[in-house]
């Protein structure tokens, strides 16, 4: 058992938002997490060290969600902001490491803010006075997280650099999901003019909503459509484990059977290659398969059926491309959803059984529902950097924030969401996804804003039809790339506290 002490009213913090336990590699374990009178209890069977992940307010820097580093039990609890600073502290210097950037100069902003940052945590823990160390390791943690954030744009620019000095970005480089209800011909203007890829969603349950009985109709128009003005296109996911309707009902009656669900699968897969075979070369096959929260499959199972899922496509049609699709990459269901599996775990299993991928997607959607709560940058481009040993690229499938604050348990960078935070985090985020080696494509959630998408007010045009900034900022960001970079000449400015706020 190890406690915690919020010291002074963390409204979010209290409510033990998506709160999680964490082991070595920051791998998620099952766990039981109570509060009480400001104190928070946590449990984990099995494991005396561990660390606690939770949605806290961070001040300036944000709702985020934040770890502490594995702590041993003991009696006393510990200051879960002085904890929350210690571990961000400390990242910042393995990350230096791990990124090879401790040639940074003193007056490097970054560095200038991590160190004023260690200096305030340090009178933090020989202060006497609790409320007050509490409020110094705050102070702390808010600026410690804004130098990681820095570090992490500096090493991005290192590496867009050293990607782009010589030659362009292919044209491959920005996509957009496309949701098939609407069709309209500013809709298709836009994508016609300022898009390379469409990726178009095949949702099982509204293809055949009831066995036997097909609606084909609106996914039929966008794939002529995208076929006719050269796009390349990403069709999927065909198996869709993210949502309680992604597969149908009558489907999933059927997991208990596992044969048979296969079978309906297999069957569902087959029909949709062949009808979009000639016009599709790139098939999303599945998504979401390791969170076992809708439908319950063992993992042999699931391995099972990705396996099957790629052998259909590939022999459809020869040249033909097969990805799956990570839904929530710091897996932090694994510690309510039983039989869930973690993403690492998935795919080794996948590569110990010898079913490889072309591509793997992984969606980075923050600010909404469903493990998609607030993460600053830093950790998101040190997520990134676990998919780095994969022999196959990587696609960031389904990418953007909201442009208004859906609910404060989903946290929000900086300030609450709105378009222009929307905006300056898809810039540095965008950056960041681009100057890895091994991530080929960055594609937005959704071209338009419609009841039902996974991440509401996201959309590159709003309900009444405005395009938000983040559109124009996207194509800014596409076409700088579109041309070498040439060589990067770093910054050296001793006043740090105001860029980048």
């Amino acid at each position: 058992m190890i406690r915690f002490t919020l010291c002074s009213k963390n409204s979010i913090a209290e409510k033990l938002v998506n709160v999680h336990l964490l082991t070595r590699d920051n791998q998620v374990i099952p766990g039981r997490v109570t509060i009480e009178n400001g104190i928070i209890t946590a449990d984990a069977q099995g494991h005396a060290n561990f660390a606690i992940g939770i949605l806290y307010d961070a001040g300036n820097a944000g709702r985020l969600m934040l770890q502490t580093s594995i702590l041993p039990r003991r009696v006393k609890p510990y200051m879960l902001s002085l904890e929350l600073a210690r571990h961000r502290i400390k990242s910042f210097l393995e990350l230096s490491e791990n990124w090879s950037l401790f040639h940074l100069s003193e007056d490097n902003p970054a560095v200038l803010r991590w160190e004023e940052s260690r200096s305030i945590f340090t009178k933090a823990l020989v202060c006497a006075d609790q409320n007050k160390a509490n409020d110094l390791a705050r102070r702390a943690l808010e600026i410690s997280i804004d130098a990681s954030e820095r570090l992490a744009m500096a090493h991005a620019q290192i590496l867009l650099h050293r990607r782009y000095a010589t030659k362009n970005a292919s044209n491959s480089t920005l996509g957009v999901n496309i949701a098939s209800q609407r069709f309209d011909e500013p809709l298709r203007a836009l994508v016609s003019n300022t898009i390379d890829i469409v990726k178009i969603p095949m949702q099982w349950s509204e293809i055949e909503p009831e066995e036997g009985v097909f609606q084909w109709g609106s996914i039929d128009r966008w794939v002529k459509w995208a076929r006719d003005h050269k796009k390349h296109i990403i069709a999927g996911p065909l198996l869709d484990f993210t949502s309680k309707d992604g597969i149908p009902e009558w489907v999933k009656k059927t997991e208990h059977d596992y044969s048979l669900f296969r079978d309906k699968c297999y069957d569902h897969i087959e029909r949709v290659v062949q009808r979009y075979g000639a016009a599709v070369l790139f098939w999303n096959v599945a998504t979401g398969l390791n969170l076992n929260r809708y439908v319950k499959l063992s993992l042999p199972n699931l391995v099972d059926l990705v396996r099957t899922a790629r052998l259909l496509v590939k022999q459809g049609r020869q040249g033909s491309k097969v990805m799956i699709e990570l839904s929530e990459p710091f897996s932090e269901f694994v510690a309510t959803t039983p039989g869930s599996c973690n993403a690492h775990v998935f795919l080794s299993r996948l590569a110990q059984e010898g079913v490889s991928l072309d591509a793997l997607g992984v969606q980075f959607l923050i600010g909404g529902q469903g493990g998609r709560a607030t993460r600053d940058l830093m950790l998101m481009s040190a997520k990134l950097d676990e998919f780095l040993h994969l022999d196959f690229p990587i696609i960031i499938s389904d990418f953007g924030t909201p442009s208004k604050t859906i609910h404060e348990h989903y946290g929000w960078w900086k300030s609450p969401w709105d378009e222009e935070r929307q905006e300056q985090w898809t810039s540095q985020m965008f950056a960041i996804a681009m100057s890895k080696p091994f991530v080929d494509s960055v594609i937005w959630t959704d071209l338009y804003d419609y009841k039902t998408m996974k991440l509401p007010t996201a959309g590159l045009i709003s309900l009444k039809g405005k395009p938000r900034a983040v559109l124009d900022k996207l194509l800014a960001m596409r076409k700088r790339l579109s041309k070498p970079l040439g060589p990067l000449n770093l910054p050296k400015r001793k006043d740090a506290t105001k860029e980048n706020e």
